[in-house]
């Protein structure tokens, strides 16, 4: 259901608005909504809060990025479905005293990690540097020499296309001043030093350039090619040691991650609060705060505020038209249909909390879907152990919830078409029918569940026009429509798969008096809002075509039909292959429990994220479209909001009190 809100006014003092803020984040009962004085603009003003709020958010990255540091070099287990750890408020406020020790672990992690980059980027430069050095590791010339007052030294390479014993003998031929040497050779380069006369410098090069040349230089490295790669080795080798004493570090200071961890969460904490102090407004000397708050938390929220400060709370219900904030609080089936609904929208404040009456339909469908009693155990099995034996938080509890019951309508399809992982032995105990054999009578059934889930949606419609009073509305746009819907259903019901014609026959006929009644009924009243005769009739004629979309929402479910098959028929299939190959009885047992298990793992993931999804696409668009509205704001209290710690009061403490800056 949708929690009740009311409105919440808060004048005080300006002196004591930080420490009200603080014992507001503390209870985590108040929404601060933003206020509007347009007409006070001249007198009135938001606490400037953007340049701490630039600050908070500056040192949560830097400490984000210690803490992805930490990850990376100094990883440790988390438990597994839990993301925060239990921390009591003194534990909590004793790190925050220190906090100055907490940023200096900061900026020593950073500095390091730093420190790790540019030796990082030191020792790619050298490593390129040394394999652009091999192909000259047997020239023994200093790498600095070019030349003489008269002579040219240059080092380069020609395209290995090219004859070198035909360049030799040019060379000698055409160039008898000039010398040249290869030193190396791959299947792309000649690498090559020459000297030269210099008064021949530029005709040699322009016949070098003839045959693609391209000069070689070595800028900042003197002496031999062996040497500087000796010297780039032991750089090398030096930069691996440096960076693994560096990681050494940081591990060391990973010790205190929980430390690191504690100041992250303080400074989220920190800027949800100025992040809501911005939402208020304020006089030199007095503040005020609107908001809401959860009507039956709004008497105590009120007494604790006016018995700590100066200040005047008035507490009221919203007005018939206002929008509030949505909270959803279910127990049961419903509460697990909330993640399905929150994964499309909110509900409208003023609407009916659908979860109830969803969260059934979308467990039934999903098991006829996913069909094999085996999986379902296994499904119910796993989410069952999950939620028994790990602290989850919140969303993930809400989610393993709907999978356990999922599992168990599974296993109550599975009973009732007689499918364990796929095993044929086990159909003929089928409580029900078997869908393998009778497509066609599962396929009327689909569709009758589609009949039936979508008049669920019809109903909640009318609940909601009855909800607000609209009670010709509720009989016009629902009442109606039933008796016009069920009239098309009845005479159609000769042209469904295994409906004998025969024996129906009575209900068509009914059904063509009810399609006749209501086609009237709708022609009357679904124009009423316009303004003459001929468009009221219009508008009632035209909402007949909507029949048409109804029907084709009905076939829709004739994907609880495919997708059971599915998982049936490819389980039934794994367990043939598992035993069709002919090897030594040890080997086939090998390979036949390697077949089953590789086989029904995937057919279990696939099948079961297919009922998921089709199960969703059900809800939201052949159910929510006949009557929900959505578009509500999600309740977001100012609260303790934390990432990897969670705040436990300590025995004594009633109140949790959280240092701010």
């Amino acid at each position: 259901m949708i929690v009740k809100m009311n409105k919440i006014t808060l004048l005080g003092m300006d002196y004591q608005r930080e420490a009200l803020t603080k014992t507001l984040m503390e209870l985590g009962a108040v929404e601060i909504s933003e206020v509007i004085a347009d007409d006070y603009s001249e007198l009135v003003e938001n606490p400037k809060v953007q340049e701490e709020l630039s600050r908070i958010e500056t040192e949560l990255a830097e400490v984000d990025s210690s803490l992805s540091c930490l990850k990376k070099y100094s990883p440790v287990k988390k438990q597994l479905f839990k993301n925060r750890r239990d921390v009591t408020v003194s534990e909590f406020n004793k790190v925050i005293k220190n906090i100055g020790r907490v940023r200096d672990m900061v900026n020593e992690i950073l500095q390091k990690e730093e420190h790790l980059v540019s030796l990082r980027s030191e020792e790619n430069r050298l490593n390129n540097l040394y394999i652009s050095l091999l192909p000259w590791k047997e020239l023994n010339a200093p790498l600095e020499y070019s030349g003489t007052k008269k002579t040219v030294f240059q080092y380069g390479t020609i395209p290995s296309i090219n004859d070198w014993e035909l360049i030799q003998s040019e060379v000698s031929e055409k160039f008898p001043d000039a010398y040249i040497e290869r030193i190396n050779n791959d299947k792309d380069q000649h690498y090559l030093f020459f000297i030269v006369h210099k008064e021949s410098e530029q005709e040699f090069l322009s016949y070098l350039q003839s045959k693609g040349y391209n000069r070689v230089t070595f800028s900042n490295l003197t002496g031999t090619v062996a040497y500087n790669m000796d010297r780039i080795s032991m750089r090398i080798e030096e930069i691996s040691a440096e960076r693994e004493k560096t990681i050494d570090n940081i591990k060391d200071i990973g010790k205190d991650r929980k430390d690191l961890e504690i100041l992250y969460d303080w400074l989220l904490m920190e800027k949800g609060r100025l992040e809501a102090t911005e939402r208020i407004i304020k006089t030199k000397k007095v503040f005020l705060i609107t908001g809401w708050v959860p009507e039956r938390y709004a008497m105590e929220v009120k007494k604790i505020i006016e018995s700590k400060y100066i200040v005047s709370v008035e507490i009221e219900e919203p007005a018939d038209d206002e929008e509030f904030p949505v909270l959803l609080e279910n127990r049961g089936i419903a509460e697990a249909g909330e993640p399905v609904m929150q994964m499309y929208s909110l509900p409208n404040s003023r609407e009916i909390d659908p979860n109830t009456v969803m969260a059934p339909f979308f467990i039934i469908l999903f098991g006829i879907m996913f069909s094999d009693g085996g999986y379902g155990l296994i499904l119910a099995l796993l989410s069952g152990i999950i939620l028994w034996r790990f602290e989850l938080e919140d969303s993930m509890r809400k989610f393993m919830k709907l999978m356990f019951f999922c599992g168990l309508s599974t296993m109550f399809w599975g009973l009732m078409f007689g499918g364990w992982f796929g095993i044929s032995s086990l159909v003929q105990y089928a409580v029900w029918f078997d869908m393998v054999s009778e497509p066609e009578r599962m396929l009327s059934w689909s569709l009758l569940f589609g009949i039936i889930h979508i008049y669920a949606g019809f109903a909640l419609k009318a609940a909601n026009l009855i909800r607000e009073k609209k009670y010709l509305d509720a009989l016009f746009d629902v009442g109606f429509v039933y008796v016009f819907y069920t009239g098309a259903v009845l005479c159609l019901l000769p042209y469904i798969p295994a409906i004998n014609a025969g024996k129906a026959a009575p209900l068509v006929n009914t059904g063509k008096y009810m399609l006749v009644i209501g086609g009237v009924l709708l022609i009357l009243t679904q124009g009423r809002s316009k303004k003459n005769i001929f468009s009221k009739l219009a508008g009632g004629l035209f909402s007949l075509y909507d029949v048409v979309g109804f029907l084709s929402d009905v076939l829709s479910y004739s994907r609880l039909l495919a997708l059971g098959l599915a998982t049936s028929i490819i389980a039934s299939i794994i367990n043939e292959i598992s035993f069709m190959f002919d090897f030594p009885i040890v080997l086939k047992i090998i390979l036949a429990v390697a077949i089953l298990l590789v086989g029904h793992t995937v057919n279990f993931g696939i099948n079961a994220l297919g009922a998921y999804v089709h199960s969703c696409r059900l809800q939201y668009l052949e159910f929510f479209g006949k009557f929900f509205t959505g578009g509500g704001q999600a309740f977001s209290p100012l609260k303790i909001n934390t990432k990897y710690t969670k705040l436990k009061s300590d025995a004594e403490q009633e109140i949790m009190p959280v240092h701010t800056a």
